[in-house]
C-alpha cells in the first residue's frame, strides 16, 4: 500500500491539472473511493476500452444523477423572464442604445416559450415570442439592418403577432423594402397597412387618420421613384462571402484542387505535395466539415449550425441556450442533432472540460441515430490509411461526409496510457448518461448502471473519436478587428467610431476561436511551424490558399498550433511530441528560427548566410531595397483604401523582389504572411463588428 495514494494523485494531476468542473470532482471521488481497483488497472496498464467503460459504469459516481437530474430554472423557457427582457430592451430602446436593447429582445425571444407549427417550420407561435421579434425589428430598423428587420417582421407574423397592431409591422415592412428598393413590394405591404388600419378598431380615430396620411404619402412618393435602382447592392450583417470555387478539383480528393497530390509513406503518413508549382494565392481547399461544435463561450452568440453570428438570430424551440441565424440553420439543426442534444444541454457546458475537441466526438454520435451505428458496427476497423492506394487515381472517392473517412482519420491509439484511455473512457461515460437521458438508445437502453451492448459500442465509437479529435481537430475562428477588444460599454468617441468603421481595425484585427470541427481532407496535409497555406473560415467552412509559391514536388503544409514567428520552439516541441506524438523537423525548427520581435528587422541587422547578393552585385543592393520599399508602399496604400483585392495583387512581387535579396527568417517574410492572410480573411471569411 506505500506510496499509492501518491501514485493516484500523480495519475489525476496529469490529466485534471486544477480542473474544478463537477465531472472533474467526481472522477477524484473515484480515485479515492475506488483505489484500489484504480490503480489495479493502472499497474496493469488497462487500455482496452470496453473494460474501461464496464468497470467505470459499476461505479455509483458515475450514474451522474445529481447533476443530469438537476433542473437549472434559471435556463428554462418562460414567460415572465422573455417579457421582462422584452421590458428592458424597450428601456434601452427609448434612450438610444441601439447594441444592448438589441440584446435584451434577442434575450427576449430566447427565454419565450413557444410551439412548433409544423415539422417543416420550426419558427413557432407564441405571444411573447411574437412581440419580441417585433421590438426587435425597430431596433434592427434603427441600425440599418432592414434585410433582418424584414425577417423579423415575418418571424413576428408567424409567430402570431396581435392583429390588432399588425399595421405597425406592416409599415415598418414598408420602409425596409423601399430602403431596399424594392418598390413594388413596398407599395404592397404599405396598402396591406392601410387594409390593416381599416379593420383596426383600438385606434383612436384621430390617430388613424394621421396614419393613413403619412402611409399614403409613402405610396405617392414610391409612385414617383424610379424603378432602376432594384438591382441595388445590399451589404449589411446578413451578406456572407461567397463560397470560393477550385478551378479544377483533385478527383479523388474532391474537397482539394488538382495541385494537391496525395501520398503516403511509412515515416510521414499521409501527407500532400504539389503536382505542379502552386502561385501564391491559389485556392488549394475548400471544405465544409463533417462534424463541428460551438464553443462553450460563443454559444447563444453565434450559430450553433454554422457559427455566424447574426443580429436577427432565432431560438432554439427546445432550450434557451442555443440559438440559430435563420430558421434554415434551425431546421438543419433540430434535423440533425438538436432534438437529442437539447435534453442535456443545461448539463453539458457545466462539466468543466478542458479537451473542447472531445464535443466533436459526442456530435459525431448525435448527428445520425443508434439505427446507423449498428448497420455499420462490423465495419469499423480503422483504417488510418485511407484513400493512400496512388495505383488506384481513379478508384473510390475520399468522401467528407462519409462517416467512415471521419473514423479512419489518424488516432494513435497504441500511444496513449492508462491514465489518458481511463480518462476518456469516464468521459465518454459522462456522454453515454447524457444519451440515456435523451432516451437516445430507445429499446436498447440498460435500466440500470451497466451497460448494455448497444451502449458499450457507442461507448467505444465515441472513444476512438476523442482520439481523432484530440490528433485533428481545427479550431474555427472570425476575424474581429482591434477596436472591438477596446471599446468599453458605454458611450464611445468618434475616434473610436471612425476606427471601427476604418479598413485599418480589420488589419490590426485577428481571428478568434469560436467553435472546433474535423475536415477529414485538410487533416491529410502535415505541419510545418512555417507553412505553405492560410486557412480562412467562412461559417464552419475551411477555405485554404497558397501562402507562397510552392514548387513542384513540395510538400504542402498546415500549421497545428501557432507558427515560429509566435511560439518559441522550446514551447511548440512538448505539445507536438505529448499531443500529436511526432517531432516537428520543419526548417523552423531544425535551424531553431527566433520569434518575431527578435527577428531581423531591415537589411543591415542579417546574419552572413541570409543575403543572397554575392559580392560582386552588393553595388545593387540599394536597387533592389528601394523596390522591396516600393512594393511594401503600394501595399499599404492599398490596404488604408481598404482595396484589399488590389493589395493582393502586389504581393507576389513583393515576396519576389524579398526572395532575390535575403533568405526567412525576417520580420518581412513574417509580416507578408500575416497582412496576406489579412487581406484573405477580409475577402473570404466570416467577420464580425462587436
Amino acid at each position: 500500500m506505500n506510496g499509492k495514494p501518491s501514485d493516484s494523485q500523480a495519475i489525476l494531476n496529469d490529466e485534471l491539472g486544477d480542473g474544478t468542473g463537477f465531472l472533474e470532482v467526481a472522477y477524484r471521488e473515484i480515485f479515492a473511493n475506488h483505489m484500489e481497483q484504480m490503480l489495479k488497472l493502472h499497474q496493469d496498464n488497462v487500455t482496452d476500452s470496453e473494460q474501461l467503460l464496464s468497470v467505470f459504469a459499476e461505479f455509483s459516481e458515475t450514474d451522474f444523477k445529481p447533476y443530469l437530474n438537476a433542473e437549472a430554472g434559471v435556463l428554462r423557457k418562460s414567460k415572465d423572464r422573455s417579457n421582462k427582457l422584452r421590458e428592458q430592451g424597450n428601456k434601452a430602446y427609448s434612450k438610444r442604445r441601439n447594441e444592448e436593447a438589441l440584446k435584451f429582445y434577442t434575450d427576449a425571444i430566447r427565454f419565450a416559450p413557444y410551439t412548433i407549427s409544423t415539422d417543416e417550420s420550426p419558427a413557432g407561435m407564441g405571444e411573447e415570442l411574437a412581440l419580441a421579434y417585433a421590438n426587435r425589428s425597430a431596433v434592427l430598423v434603427e441600425m440599418c439592418e432592414n434585410r433582418a428587420a424584414l425577417s423579423d417582421i415575418s418571424l413576428a407574423f408567424v409567430a402570431g403577432y396581435p392583429q390588432d397592431l399588425e399595421y405597425k409591422l406592416l409599415e415598418r415592412k414598408g420602409k425596409c423594402l423601399s430602403l431596399l428598393w424594392k418598390n413594388e413590394e413596398a407599395k404592397h405591404s404599405y396598402n396591406q397597412c392601410l387594409e390593416s388600419l381599416n379593420r383596426c378598431t383600438k385606434l383612436d380615430e384621430a390617430k388613424k387618420e394621421k396614419i393613413i396620411s403619412d402611409v399614403n404619402n409613402k405610396i405617392n412618393s414610391l409612385n414617383s421613384t424610379e424603378n432602376g435602382k432594384t438591382e441595388h447592392e445590399i451589404l449589411d450583417s446578413l451578406t456572407i462571402p461567397p463560397r470560393p470555387i477550385i478551378k479544377e478539383t483533385n478527383k479523388k480528393f474532391p474537397a482539394f484542387s488538382s495541385a494537391v497530390k496525395i501520398q503516403y509513406s511509412k515515416d510521414r503518413g499521409r501527407y500532400g505535395i504539389a503536382s505542379r508549382d502552386i502561385p501564391l494565392g491559389e485556392l488549394l481547399c475548400v471544405e465544409a466539415p463533417t462534424c463541428f461544435f460551438l464553443h462553450e463561450e460563443t454559444t447563444g452568440l453565434n450559430c450553433s449550425n454554422c457559427f455566424r453570428k447574426s443580429l436577427c438570430a432565432v431560438p432554439s424551440p427546445l432550450c434557451t441556450q442555443n440559438i440559430f441565424c435563420s430558421t434554415d440553420c434551425q431546421r438543419e439543426g433540430m434535423k440533425h442533432y438538436h432534438f437529442v442534444e437539447s435534453k442535456f444541454m443545461d448539463v453539458l457546458f457545466q462539466n468543466g472540460l478542458q479537451k473542447k475537441e472531445y464535443f466533436l466526438a459526442l456530435r459525431s454520435v448525435t448527428r445520425r441515430p443508434l439505427q446507423f451505428f449498428l448497420e455499420i458496427q462490423n465495419k469499423l476497423g480503422h483504417n488510418p490509411l485511407m484513400g493512400t492506394d496512388t495505383k488506384d487515381e481513379n478508384g473510390e472517392v475520399y468522401d467528407s461526409d462519409d462517416f467512415m473517412t471521419l473514423y479512419n482519420l489518424v488516432s494513435h491509439h497504441d500511444s496513449w496510457d492508462f491514465k489518458e484511455h481511463a480518462y476518456k473512457a469516464y468521459f465518454a461515460l459522462f456522454f453515454i448518461r447524457c444519451l440515456q437521458k435523451s432516451n437516445y438508445f430507445g429499446e436498447y437502453q440498460s435500466k440500470d448502471r451497466s451497460l448494455g451492448a448497444e451502449e458499450i459500442m457507442i461507448g467505444k465509437i465515441l472513444i476512438h473519436l476523442m482520439e481523432v479529435a484530440t490528433m485533428n481537430a481545427h479550431e474555427i475562428g472570425q476575424l474581429e478587428p482591434y477596436s472591438s477588444r477596446v471599446r468599453l460599454d458605454g458611450p464611445q468617441t468618434m475616434a473610436d467610431i471612425q476606427t471601427a468603421e476604418s479598413g485599418k481595425s480589420w488589419l490590426l484585427g485577428q481571428a478568434t476561436p469560436v467553435g472546433c470541427a474535423l475536415e477529414p481532407t485538410l487533416v491529410l496535409l502535415n505541419h510545418s511551424c512555417t507553412p505553405t497555406l492560410v486557412r480562412v473560415n467562412n461559417g464552419t467552412e475551411t477555405y485554404c490558399y497558397a501562402s507562397r509559391h510552392i514548387k513542384k514536388g513540395e510538400e504542402i503544409t498546415d500549421s497545428y498550433t501557432f507558427s515560429y514567428d509566435v511560439t518559441p520552439k522550446i514551447k511548440r516541441s512538448p505539445v507536438f511530441k505529448n499531443k500529436y506524438k511526432f517531432t516537428c523537423v520543419c526548417p523552423a525548427c531544425q535551424e531553431d528560427w527566433d520569434i518575431f520581435q527578435n527577428l531581423p528587422k531591415g537589411f543591415n541587422d542579417l546574419s552572413p548566410d541570409q543575403l543572397k547578393i554575392k559580392q560582386q552585385e552588393m553595388l545593387k543592393l540599394k536597387e533592389y531595397v528601394e523596390r522591396i520599399q516600393k512594393l511594401g508602399a503600394q501595399i499599404h496604400k492599398h490596404q488604408q483604401n481598404e482595396e484589399f483585392f488590389e493589395a493582393m495583387k502586389v504581393y507576389p512581387d513583393f515576396l519576389k523582389a524579398l526572395d532575390a535579396v535575403i533568405k526567412p527568417p525576417h520580420q518581412f517574410y513574417a509580416i507578408a504572411r500575416r497582412s496576406y492572410s489579412s487581406c484573405l480573411w477580409i475577402q473570404h471569411g466570416s467577420k464580425i463588428r462587436t
